[in-house]
């Protein structure tokens, strides 16, 4: 990781944390009750992950929707195995379709009242291509290559659009909860070329900090609170087929430590994050401590450099 330049924040706390530990471990929080959280792309990795943290945090409610009722069924088996007394509602979803969105949230309405945390979690990277005789996967280079684009666009960037847009409302209702919109963003937002990562998943990723910021600086006043948390780099369904030593060196990060992160940013309200792009890689404790001078220079925002 030492290949990438400063303004990456790669270390903007001096210490990096590959899992989740100490501040972030969720087994060691007691989130209040009631307290829902609603997580898309929850059937496999990071969501699956996700889900699980605020299950041993404490939730009195989590949402779990993905579009494979196998992966949700399995998944609510084991957030009851953690604690049977979690009220769970499952839900079949399209994110990319506004009309599902719209549906799943008027459920959790009926359900719960309330709702404390949304992560728009669910996305996707392009497909990858094959030479000639179906040998050497690899990403597409560039903007010629990706003819993927307009589905990964659709996923990451509209999908997005829609559960915040949709979650809003609920999220300003819930008075006494967090009221926090998170977007699962990536570390590929910083990134000017393809090399690693694919066009189309880039561009969808630094659209999604600017929405939070958006969101936040828009709906702020009727208490609504939003981050961009990049999850740390995590082999994942998404990531499994990446291939070589540049990606052998990337993916050593624990799958659970977004989850963590996640929990420890919303058990409380943290006005003076939102609206900016964080890493789940992060030491807590000294980005607390960064407080003062996070507000004071109004840093991890999206600038252009003259």
């Amino acid at each position: 990781m030492d290949q990438f330049p400063k303004s990456f924040g790669i270390t903007f706390t001096p210490t990096i944390h590959a899992k989740a530990e100490g501040p972030t471990d969720p087994k060691g929080f007691k989130l209040p009750n009631p307290y829902v959280v609603l997580v898309t792309g929850a059937g496999k990795g990071l969501g699956l992950h996700i889900s699980l943290a605020y299950a041993y945090a404490g939730a009195s409610g989590i949402v779990i929707s993905s579009r494979t009722k196998k992966d949700l069924d399995e998944l609510e088996k084991q957030i009851h195995g953690i604690n049977k007394d979690i009220k769970v509602l499952s839900r079949l979803c399209d994110t990319t379709n506004e009309q599902d969105v719209k549906s799943l949230v008027a459920d959790v309405r009926a359900e719960f009242g309330r709702l404390d945390v949304a992560i728009a979690n669910a996305g996707v990277i392009s497909k990858y291509i094959y030479d000639a005789d179906g040998s050497n996967q690899r990403l597409p280079k560039g903007l010629i290559e990706d003819d993927d684009f307009a589905r990964v666009i659709d996923i990451n960037l509209n999908g997005t659009r829609h559960v915040g847009k949709i979650c809003l409302p609920l999220l300003q209702e819930t008075k006494d909860g967090a009221q926090a919109f998170i977007a699962i963003t990536s570390l590929a937002s910083h990134l000017p070329d393809s090399q690693l990562t694919t066009l189309a998943y880039n561009l969808s990723k630094i659209a999604m900090n600017r929405m939070c910021e958006s969101i936040a600086t828009d709906h702020g006043g009727d208490g609504v609170v939003a981050f961009a948390v990049h999850p740390g780099a995590v082999r994942t369904p998404q990531t499994e087929g990446h291939m070589g030593e540049a990606w052998e060196a990337i993916l050593t990060d624990e799958i659970g430590l977004c989850g963590g992160f996640c929990v420890w940013l919303t058990q409380e309200r943290r006005e003076w994050l939102s609206g900016r792009y964080l890493s789940s890689t992060w030491d807590t404790a000294e980005l607390e401590g960064m407080k003062d001078e996070i507000v004071k220079e109004d840093k991890l925002k999206f600038r252009m450099v003259v």
